[in-house]
């Protein structure tokens, strides 16, 4: 907090940045709006709330405005006497537009000295205090995405080389693999038994035919190839975090590593406090009784940051949760010293509104605190740095993400081996033995149906593919391609012999990639360039002539999405470049 104190200074310049100022004109208008509520200024409450509602949309139209004039001057940066001057211009002209706007709605005014402290205020303080964290906001938020997606790119590493991902992978493949054996032995059966009953190869061709249509093996390959299509992209996450609940825990994260390691002054906690009882005070206490409250209440309030920075500071195990609630315990001290003055001398116009001092008070000053540790520009070195820890929620969401592409990828490439290797085969041998009973050929008709079988009885055989080294498993994903699309293929040198594991991974990746370019883009031609990207890094750069540009946002995503995913653990993304579409993707590969 303190370089955003210090930025109160003069001579200190600062990014312009309106993006809180909405937020900040609602949150006075509703101060507003409850004190006028609490001391019955009005003549009915709809024209209260109408009068609340045009003013707030007036003056967010004001900042509206003023931020486009900004911009046309290119003003970018301004000091705090500039913004502090700016500021009570504009909450100036607020009131005096409220001072015509009120009694035409039935709503009486406050005296013209408790106006002028409260422009003072508002445009002295909070205006330009919103102006200065709005910019830190950016910042760090701007920041945080970058670290978001780095903290994900990790956790998704170290998920997919996890025990329970491990696990996972070897009990989908059983499952596929029990029910592709249960419908190859299902299979096997119904042909034995039909087998040398008529006495005949034509007779036996007939009865055999109808179970080589692979009707079971058919809907296994539907449902798996169903499994691996394309769903509703509500998943916790695709490429980046978007649940709040995360979010709010990765900033619980980043609250106690700054908290700890730069708390706040005793001098932030105790402005924040006094900038949020000042309005009160000032509307709700006469001169003298804001003369004698006011320094006691200063006092009091120092007494209790103090407190908070001990505690905060203290060794205990339990520091961050104690001072916390000291925190929150503190915005009751306005509440509590109005009642001792009301017992001292009662006084219902002096009275506070208990929804003011004993809610809105002690949970905004808790929310500002919360808000404004975070917004410490000693954030931003964490941030960068990488020194924040993902929470369990997010590192167990990512897992499921990862295992759910998994399944997916693993499914489609199920389906797809079924339909190529076992399904075809039943057509061809369909085929073969309509040609040997037509040609009374019962060595060739028994040839094929015992080949058949054999392949029923261990249907997996060949799923899993020998490991080929780099440059031939790109070479096989592109061969269907040829004549279909112009390929400018570049594989650094070095790279060309790896081979591992991952080798196929890359592979689905370049033929998901080719198969985008024609299907979606209406390509023609692709630069493809497969390049070493740090020690242990490689990245896939693919530049088409793609007429139809990707879409910006991706309501739905599918099975291509996950592959790339699954492959480079999120870092991946697709542009539009001139008049074709640029595609990246870097992924580990051992060599």
């Amino acid at each position: 907090m303190r370089p955003i104190l210090q930025g109160l200074r003069s001579e200190i310049k600062h990014k312009i940045d309106f993006s809180l100022v909405p937020l900040g004109i609602i949150i006075i208008e509703y101060s507003v709006f409850t004190t006028q509520l609490s001391k019955d200024q009005y003549s009915s409450l709809r024209n209260l709330i109408l009068l609340r509602v045009l003013h707030t949309l007036i003056m967010i139209t004001f900042a509206a405005i003023l931020s486009q004039i900004f911009i046309r001057l290119k003003r970018t940066e301004l000091n705090y006497r500039t913004l502090a001057i700016t500021g009570t211009l504009v909450i100036g002209l607020g009131d005096f537009i409220h001072r015509f706007m009120g009694p035409a709605l039935g709503v009486e005014l406050v005296s013209a000295d408790r106006r002028v402290g409260i422009i003072l205020l508002q445009g002295c303080f909070w205006f330009p205090a919103f102006i200065i964290v709005g910019s830190k906001r950016t910042e760090i938020f701007q920041h945080f995405k970058e670290y978001e997606k780095r903290l994900i790119i990790a956790t998704r590493a170290r998920s997919r080389k996890s025990e329970e991902f491990v696990s996972i992978q070897m009990g989908l493949q059983d499952r596929i693999r029990q029910e592709l054996a249960a419908s190859c032995k299902a299979l096997i059966d119904s042909i034995s038994q039909v087998r040398n009953r008529s006495g005949n190869l034509d007779g036996e061709n007939l009865a055999i035919q109808p179970h080589l249509l692979g009707d079971e093996l058919r809907k296994l390959s539907m449902k798996l190839e169903t499994f691996g299509s394309e769903q509703q992209g509500t998943t916790i996450l695709g490429q980046n975090v978007r649940s709040v609940i995360l979010l709010i825990k990765q900033f619980r994260i980043l609250y106690a590593t700054t908290a700890r390691s730069t708390p706040l002054s005793r001098s932030a906690y105790a402005l924040v406090l006094l900038a949020l009882i000042t309005p009160p005070i000032i509307n709700y206490s006469s001169l003298p009784e804001a003369l004698i409250a006011y320094p006691i209440m200063i006092l009091v309030i120092y007494i209790a940051a103090h407190v908070i920075s001990k505690v905060l500071a203290s060794n205990s195990p339990h520091a961050l949760r104690n001072s916390s609630i000291l925190i929150y315990l503190t915005g009751f001290l306005p509440m509590i010293s109005n009642l001792l003055g009301q017992v001292i001398n009662p006084d219902p116009n002096t009275r506070y509104p208990i929804y003011i001092t004993g809610l809105t008070v002690p949970i905004s000053y808790y929310i500002f605190i919360k808000v404004l540790q975070v917004l410490h520009p000693h954030a931003l070195e964490l941030i960068r740095n990488d020194e924040l820890k993902a929470s369990e929620a997010l590192q167990e969401a990512v897992t499921k993400v990862v295992s759910d592409e998994f399944s997916h990828a693993l499914s489609h490439r199920w389906a797809i081996f079924i339909h190529g290797k076992i399904l075809t085969r039943l057509a061809a041998t369909a085929l073969k033995l309509e040609t040997a009973s037509q040609a009374g050929d019962s060595q060739s008709f028994n040839t094929a149906v015992d080949s058949l079988l054999n392949l029923l009885k261990n249907p997996d055989a060949e799923f899993e593919q020998k490991i080929t080294v780099l440059e031939t498993e790109v070479s096989s994903r592109l061969d269907p391609w040829l004549g279909l699309l112009d390929v400018d293929l570049h594989i650094d040198q070095e790279l060309k012999s790896v081979r591992n594991e991952r080798v196929r991974e890359l592979g689905e990746v370049i033929e998901e990639i080719i198969s985008n370019s024609m299907r979606h883009g209406k390509a023609q031609k692709v630069d493809l360039r497969v390049i070493k990207s740090g020690e242990r890094d490689i990245q896939i750069i693919a530049v088409d002539n793609a007429t139809i540009a990707p879409p910006e946002f991706q309501g739905r995503y599918g099975l291509g999405t996950r592959i790339f995913n699954l492959a480079s653990d999120g870092r991946w993304s697709i542009t539009r470049v001139e008049s074709g579409t640029e595609f990246k993707l870097t992924m580990a590969i051992e060599q």
